[in-house]
C-alpha cells in the first residue's frame, strides 16, 4: 500500500502550479494566512509551513506586517541568460597560473570529503590587460595528468575535459550566484593590475552531473567587463530543468 502524501505537500504542489500557470504577476500579493486556511481546511502550522517552503525555494518573498508576494522571476519561468561583455572574445588569453591536486576543497564546493580533485587557477587577458581572476576545483578524472604537465599549452579546460572525459561541461546543469564586491586578496589584486579597494563582480559557478558535483568555481571579473542580458518565455518548464 503506498503512502499518502502529506497535506502541506499536496497543498504546496497545487500553488507552484498556480504561480508556474501565471495566474500572478510578479510582485503580487498571495494568498494570506487565512486565506489558505479557508481554501484549504488545514491549520494555520500546515499553512506557515507551506508558505516558508514556497519562500524558501524562491517563488515568494514574505514581509513582516505586510504579508507574502510574487517573486520577480517565478521560479517555472524558463530564463534565458546571455554574456553582453564589450570585448572581442578572439583577442582573449587564458592562462593557467597554478594546477595542483592537493588544494583543500571549500565547504561551498559541494563535493563529498575526500573526492580527488585538480585545482587550478587561471587568468583571463584582452590584448595583455587582465580582467578576471578564477579559481576553480574540477574532479579529478575529468582531466588526465598529462594535460597539466604544459600548462602553456592549454588555452580551455573545457576542450580537455570534452577529449578526455567525452564531456561537455557547458551542457551540464549549473547553478550561478553573482555579488559585487572588493578584491579580496592582494595577490589577486596583483595579478588584475588593481588595488584592494576596487569593485569586482564575484562569480561563483557549480556544474553537476545528476547529484556529482563536477566543478566549482569562484571568479573575480572587473566590472567594466560584466554585463548581463536576461530574457523570459512564458512557457512553464519543470524546476529540475531551470539552470
Amino acid at each position: 500500500m503506498s503512502r499518502k502524501e502529506p497535506i502541506y505537500q499536496t497543498i504546496l504542489s497545487a500553488l507552484v502550479l498556480e504561480l508556474n500557470a501565471n495566474h500572478f504577476r510578479k510582485n503580487d500579493p498571495f494568498y494570506s494566512e487565512s486565506e489558505l486556511r479557508k481554501k484549504y481546511q488545514v491549520s494555520s502550522t500546515t499553512v506557515v509551513r507551506v508558505l516558508n517552503m514556497l519562500a524558501d525555494q524562491g517563488y515568494i518573498y514574505r514581509v513582516q506586517g505586510k504579508g507574502s508576494f510574487v517573486s520577480k522571476f517565478n521560479r517555472g519561468t524558463a530564463v534565458r541568460i546571455t554574456d553582453t561583455h564589450t570585448y572581442d572574445i578572439d583577442e582573449e588569453q587564458v592562462a593557467i597560473l597554478v594546477a595542483d591536486q592537493e588544494m583543500a576543497l571549500p565547504t561551498r564546493a559541494k563535493f563529498e570529503d575526500g573526492t580527488a580533485i585538480w585545482y587550478l587557477e587561471r587568468l583571463r587577458e584582452i590584448k595583455r590587460a587582465p580582467f578576471e581572476f578564477s579559481q576553480s576545483w574540477y574532479l579529478a578524472s575529468l582531466i588526465p595528468d598529462t594535460a597539466m604537465k604544459k600548462l602553456r599549452e592549454v588555452h580551455s579546460i573545457y576542450a580537455v575535459i570534452r577529449k578526455h572525459a567525452q564531456l561537455d561541461l557547458s551542457r551540464q546543469p549549473f547553478e550561478q550566484e553573482y555579488a559585487a564586491t572588493c578584491v579580496p586578496s592582494q595577490r589577486i589584486a596583483d595579478y588584475l593590475h588593481v588595488g584592494m579597494e576596487t569593485t569586482v563582480i564575484k562569480i561563483e559557478r557549480w556544474v553537476f552531473q545528476g547529484e556529482q558535483p563536477l566543478e566549482y568555481t569562484i571568479s573575480y571579473m572587473l566590472p567594466n567587463y560584466f554585463g548581463l542580458a536576461l530574457t523570459s518565455d512564458s512557457k512553464s518548464v519543470t524546476t529540475n530543468r531551470i539552470r
